[in-house]
């Protein structure tokens, strides 16, 4: 299970890989046609917009994998072994119920802007909205490893500086 969730993190690593370049390129291209060529791309904003959406979705979901997002532990670390390892699992249980929550709720938001499009290219804003559920979806999904780690006491030792 772990193999096929890393090779997952990696993947929409890449994905947003190859979406911050697409964004650098038409970017690039848009100031280049702008400055020589006085002409401007109006697609160029909105198919940004999408994208600089998608690459952080993915980005941040794994990076919640990677437990490479900000977290105050400092607190915890203060307190002794049993309550900390409850605590640290009511957390993980939170973030689950949180993520479950955000993705039926952006699936929600998503939908209701299915009939909205993008001005220069006509692109359903679906396409955009619909990064954060996929964003809920997958943290929801890192986080059971976490959690079952957490429960076997891996993730609640004491940190030593």
């Amino acid at each position: 299970m772990k193999k096929i969730l890393d090779m997952l993190a990696d993947l929409l690593l890449n994905v947003a890989t190859v979406l911050f370049i697409i964004i650098f390129a038409i970017n690039i291209l848009e100031i280049f046609s702008r400055t020589f060529f006085n002409r401007s791309f109006l697609w160029v904003s909105d198919i940004s917009v999408i994208c600089v959406v998608w690459l952080i979705c993915l980005s941040m979901a794994a990076g919640v994998y990677r437990k490479e997002h900000l977290f105050m532990d400092f607190i915890l670390n203060k307190i002794p072994s049993k309550p900390r390892k409850i605590i640290a699992i009511s957390v993980d249980i939170l973030a689950i119920a949180f993520f479950i929550m955000l993705c039926y709720t952006g699936i929600q938001t998503a939908s209701t802007k299915k009939a909205l499009v993008f001005p220069s290219t006509l692109i359903s804003q679906l396409w955009s909205f619909s990064g954060l559920p996929a964003f809920a979806a997958l943290s929801a999904i890192f986080m059971i490893p976490r959690l079952i780690s957490t429960i076997k006491g891996e993730n609640v030792k004491k940190e030593t500086f």
